[in-house]
């Protein structure tokens, strides 16, 4: 009996030795050594057409004739070569920024063939903005239509090698539902496009979460010319981080 006792310890042993040996059946065994990341590099934006889509606000409503975020965009970046094509259009919704043979559901608007993606990349752009901030929400459309719909827009620029910069929601008076519907269109947006996400909503709100009145142009809806310089000044300083795209001047 003592004879078999022993044998069975020396197996034991032996088995032990060997996995400890392989690196298995102990707390001391070496953990796999961590892989390393590299991040991504960001697109090189050389000098040429930048285009802006979208609704009312990227067209310069609220605003004097030239004093349009869009239009302060191109005055700023000029001596860098960047030449603005902006074919936003008040009124519009995200589903007219998608390409003409893009799928919709019933009832909801086709798409605006002189401001959507098509005639976008009809331009041979270095860079696309793209900014829907309100419409959709104040009009009913989901949460998921609209996040759809932008980052649809987007993929097909990139997929044709364009860099593309999407700017947050805008503080609209509209009510408490629609305002909570727009933060989580911002969370989501911010969540897919990360580094080329331009946060504007929270700069212009009041404390209501609606249209600060020192950047209300008079119909709780549209910034003036202030709130236009804001949003230029954040999606210059987007451009000039580096955490989106790297600016290459002439």
């Amino acid at each position: 009996m003592s004879y078999m006792l022993d044998a069975k310890r020396l197996l034991c042993i032996t088995l032990s030795g060997i996995l400890m040996a392989c690196g298995g059946g102990g707390s001391d065994a070496a953990a796999p050594a961590p892989v390393a990341t590299v991040p991504a590099p960001v697109a090189q934006v050389r000098p040429g057409t930048w285009v802006v889509m979208g609704s009312s606000t990227a067209a310069g409503a609220g605003a004097a004739a030239g004093k349009g975020w869009a239009a302060l965009l191109g005055e700023t970046h000029a001596a860098g070569g960047a030449q603005i094509a902006n074919i936003a259009k008040g009124g519009t919704v995200s589903y007219e920024g998608l390409s003409a043979n893009a799928a919709r559901p019933a009832g909801r608007p086709l798409s605006d063939l002189a401001g959507n993606i098509d005639q976008a990349l009809s331009r041979k752009p270095v860079l696309l903005i793209v900014s829907y901030p309100t419409n959709d929400t104040a009009l009913g459309y989901s949460v998921d239509e609209t996040v759809g719909n932008l980052l649809a827009i987007r993929a097909q620029a990139l997929a044709a090698g364009v860099p593309v910069v999407v700017t947050s929601t805008q503080p609209r008076n509209v009510s408490d539902t629609q305002l909570a519907q727009m933060r989580v269109i911002d969370q989501r947006l911010s969540a897919e496009v990360k580094g080329c996400f331009v946060a504007i909503n929270q700069l212009l709100a009041g404390p209501d979460g609606r249209l600060a009145s020192a950047y209300d142009s008079g119909d709780g809806v549209h910034p003036n010319e202030q709130g236009h310089r804001i949003i230029q000044s954040q999606v210059s300083s987007l451009l000039y981080s580096g955490n989106c795209v790297k600016l290459v001047q002439q």
